[in-house]
């Protein structure tokens, strides 16, 4: 055992104490209630309840604890239908802050407080093949930090981090996608934001579906969803699964990579993974906009002179080539979709990113092809919609995926429950 995990081990150990202290208050009371605050924002005393299974005399402790240290606040009572007052509560959403950086085609960077608001918001493109420039994501976190006060600085917990690709045992990452082999992202990375934040800044990682799922899960269409799949596009495609309520993660954090199941027999449809024939070569955004210029005989264009979206719209219009392209798209989303849908049986499909634009062009012929290709059982009842998260989807998933780990680590959940300056408290 490395000295580093001993002491990270001691500091869970002596934050769990902290919490299970004097005051009588359990940390995972703290935590049932705060993850039910977190999505809820404000909750009455019943529902808190009914959704942690707490007893009256354990909400109590854990209320006065919460409301003591400024981390959640009485805003009212309503009146019930027995005539009692029911005490209303809300989570003080600038009790604690997270980072987040989406890394895909454009990296886009996120303050986020407790309640999942965006309090800042940043962008830096990045061209295919570039590894990019640690200083300038460093400045990018940067420029959120100096949109705080000094001591909201010190209650910035944990850094979520949204990627495309698959990293290694070693914190390196590949991304076909992003024409990134082996880029040494952690170990940078790690060390200069804690230099930057603080030494005990906590940073997670997840590949993109998972964040993008777990962003619809706590704010989006998934929320009332126990069985969802989540399919979106940019530079690639990726999926996010939901099973009994839990996203899907696999053996080694790879599930979901529906963008390289094989759609289509075509030898010329070459994946930038090696492969023939991907979904990706047919319905990825670049796909699209290939086709399209090779269709209408512009192959020789730059692709940035026309977009996915714009492509959808000239189908919705009635171009003939661009409807030939989407149609072709759309066959190789129901043939992958199909697999999907007979394996874990969703009750919601959400499209994300540019699949979600044309939504009203996209859903009814996609629809169409499912029926044809899965059983009607399975089918029966099902939605098909748009996100509503719009191109922030995996930037609010990296901010959901930092609050959910900060949540079930101790001394994290411990800096979230410390004391409040009262002028900060809203």
């Amino acid at each position: 055992m490395t000295a580093g995990r001993t002491k990270r081990q001691e500091k869970a150990k002596a934050a769990a104490r902290e919490l299970d202290s004097s005051r009588k208050v359990s940390i995972l009371w703290l935590r049932d209630v705060l993850r039910v605050l977190c999505r809820k924002r404000t909750a009455t005393r019943k529902e808190i309840i009914t959704e942690t299974g707490l007893n009256t005399a354990s909400l109590s402790h854990t209320i006065k604890y919460l409301s003591r240290h400024g981390t959640v606040l009485k805003v009212g009572s309503l009146e019930s239908e027995a005539g009692r007052r029911r005490e209303v509560y809300n989570l003080n959403a600038e009790a604690a802050f997270f980072l987040a950086l989406d890394f895909e085609q454009r990296l886009r960077f996120a303050l986020l407080n407790l309640a999942g608001d965006i309090r800042g918001h940043w962008e830096l493109p990045l061209e295919w093949g570039e590894a990019p420039d640690m200083e300038r994501i460093l400045q990018g976190f940067q420029r959120l930090l100096r949109t705080l006060e000094p001591h909201q600085v010190r209650r910035v917990v944990a850094l979520g981090i949204s990627y495309s690709g698959m990293l290694d045992g070693q914190g390196r990452l590949t991304a076909v996608n992003l024409g990134l082999r082996n880029f040494p992202f952690v170990s940078e990375l790690n060390e200069k934001m804690k230099s930057l934040v603080s030494p005990d800044l906590a940073i997670f990682l997840e590949p993109d579906r998972h964040c993008a799922m777990w962003a619809e899960r706590w704010l989006g269409q998934a929320r009332e969803h126990r069985n969802s799949i989540l399919l979106f596009s940019e530079s690639g495609i990726g999926c996010g699964l939901c099973v009994d309520g839990k996203p899907v993660e696999g053996w080694r954090n790879l599930a979901g990579e529906i963008g390289h199941i094989t759609v289509s027999a075509d030898p010329n449809l070459h994946c930038k993974c090696g492969k023939q024939g991907c979904l990706e070569t047919v319905a990825s955004s670049p796909a699209i906009v290939r086709h399209y210029l090779a269709l209408t005989g512009q192959r020789n264009r730059k692709e940035r002179a026309v977009t996915a979206l714009e492509v959808y719209d000239k189908a919705r219009g009635g171009d003939g080539s661009a409807r030939t392209v989407v149609d072709r798209a759309v066959e190789g989303m129901a043939l992958a979709l199909s697999h999907v849908i007979h394996l874990i049986n969703p009750g919601i499909i959400i499209l994300g990113d540019d699949f979600a634009g044309p939504e009203d062009y996209l859903i009814p012929q996609l629809r169409a092809k499912l029926e044809n290709l899965v059983l009607p059982e399975l089918m029966d009842g099902i939605q098909i919609v748009a996100s509503h998260l719009g191109p922030d989807m995996r930037l609010r998933g990296a901010g959901a995926l930092a609050l959910r780990k900060s949540l079930e680590a101790p001394e994290l959940l411990t800096k979230i429950c410390s004391p409040v300056l009262p002028h900060s408290k809203r």
